[in-house]
């Protein structure tokens, strides 16, 4: 733990700020006396990520202890910690408390570990290797998936659509899903409309792998996703965003065939309660997205996220020949809508 902290020290000198994070999880809920972690430039989600990569050990180390998906929970602290980055009162700095990444590591953890708890015996390694050849591609019904969005991919939200997954043959354990989900960007429409029929695009979202699956499981997944789309259903394109605020690169998307498309600017998180919120929930359960209505209708409960954040990665991929030609030359750039 020594170690730890004092790589973590280092970094934080490196990116020119004052790191003092601690090198254990505490037992207590919250901190007694604020400590504050001073950033000495406005923060930006890149010295977030840094702080949380920095800690990936103690991470992983403490989901295995939970029993927990580490990835869930890495991904999950990534969406929950801007909600604490705030404004100081120096012009251009930005204070986070030093607790506060250890108290979110452990309230995120309980979260996890109880949902995830009924389903532990997935998360084990398999008594003998899985290899690509022994996997089966399989729909998944709408209860099954709805544990799997809800429960272990990193968004935490079922999301309506068709859901497949890779199976292994032998054990009948599921390796991997994945669903598609009816095609609902209406600021993408009118750039692929020319070349492509908008009744003739799904939108790909929440792959979830074990970390036990084998190698280069998302690009034989995706592979066989739109083998079967093209056979069934005629799609003729598919859409998929990829955050990169939470530390993802694409460069699976990338390695199976998908292209970027968009740009998205404007991205910021929502939450309610503390807990991180999608788009679709708040417009589902209030009927809009728009920040400064939700304030108004659900005062301190609702917070919007202040910190600096990467554009979402919109990735394309056409499925037939004649779709190649909505592929942009150079990305489009968009604003992220208000619905």
């Amino acid at each position: 733990m020594q170690k730890i902290a004092a790589g973590l020290a280092d970094l934080g000198r490196n990116m020119d700020a004052v790191v003092t994070l601690q090198s254990h999880i505490k037992s207590h809920s919250k901190p007694t006396v604020p400590e504050l972690l001073e950033i000495k430039r406005p923060c930006s989600i890149d010295k977030l990520i840094a702080l949380v990569l920095g800690e990936e050990e103690n991470i992983f180390s403490h989901a295995r202890e939970r029993a927990i998906d580490p990835l869930t929970l890495r991904s999950r602290l990534l969406l929950h910690l801007p909600q604490f980055v705030a404004g100081d009162s120096l012009p251009g700095e930005r204070v986070i408390q030093r607790d506060v990444i250890q108290q979110e590591i452990l309230v995120l953890s309980n979260l996890i570990e109880k949902s995830q708890r009924p389903y532990a015996q997935w998360l084990k390694q398999p008594e003998s290797p899985i290899a690509l050849s022994d996997l089966e591609f399989v729909p998944l019904d709408d209860e099954t998936a709805t544990v799997y969005h809800e429960c272990f991919h990193y968004i935490g939200s079922y999301r309506p659509g068709r859901h497949f997954a890779f199976r292994d043959k032998n054990s009948g354990r599921i390796v991997c899903i994945g669903s598609v989900a009816s095609f609902d960007l209406k600021h993408a429409e009118e750039k692929i409309a020319p070349h492509v029929d908008p009744r003739s695009v799904l939108v790909f979202s929440r792959f979830f792998a074990f970390r036990w699956a084998p190698k280069n499981t998302f690009s034989h997944f995706s592979s066989k996703l739109c083998r079967q789309l093209r056979q069934e259903r005629d799609t003729s394109f598919m859409f998929s965003f990829i955050n990169r605020n939470v530390a993802f690169d694409a460069r699976s998307h990338k390695a199976a065939g998908w292209t970027t498309f968009a740009h998205e600017e404007g991205t910021h998180y929502m939450y309610l309660d503390g807990r991180y919120r999608t788009m679709r929930f708040f417009v589902d359960n209030y009927g809009t997205s728009d920040p400064d209505q939700l304030r108004k209708r659900l005062c301190h409960s609702f917070q919007v996220s202040t910190v600096d954040l990467h554009p979402m990665l919109l990735l394309a991929i056409p499925l037939q020949r004649r779709a190649r030609k909505a592929i942009p030359t150079d990305p489009y750039l968009f604003e992220r809508p208000v619905l």
